[in-house]
């Protein structure tokens, strides 16, 4: 309540493509590629490497599993991902998550499984 702007945000384009074609069975939203020019309120899916520059009220985090943030060269696509939301950031992971939380106090998330 009271968000306009949403990120599903992905490492990928192919991941972006799956997560759309997963979520918009459940709720209306839009896939933000390089041909976009502009985007509404709502619901978007993007690559993070689109989302930069770019804040949204809420952003969630598709996969911030080891499997995709493992090497350091990945922490800022992951920093990045994550410092794109004003109000909320929710992290979902696919496995392991990414040791890049390990740095991050547990006071500081709510973790569920």
């Amino acid at each position: 309540e009271g968000l306009e702007t949403i990120a599903v945000i992905c490492k990928t384009v192919r991941e972006c493509r799956d997560a759309f074609r997963h979520l918009q069975q459940h709720t209306e939203l839009k896939l933000i590629d390089k041909e976009t020019r502009t985007f509404q309120k709502g619901v978007i899916v993007i690559p993070v490497y689109l989302a930069k520059g770019i804040e949204f009220d809420a952003v969630v985090i598709y996969d911030a599993s080891e499997k995709q943030y493992k090497k350091e060269r990945e922490r800022t696509l992951f920093y990045t991902a994550c410092t794109r939301a004003m109000h909320e950031l929710h992290l979902f992971s696919l496995g392991e998550e990414t040791h890049f939380l390990n740095g991050v106090s547990n006071d500081m998330y709510t973790k569920r499984e």
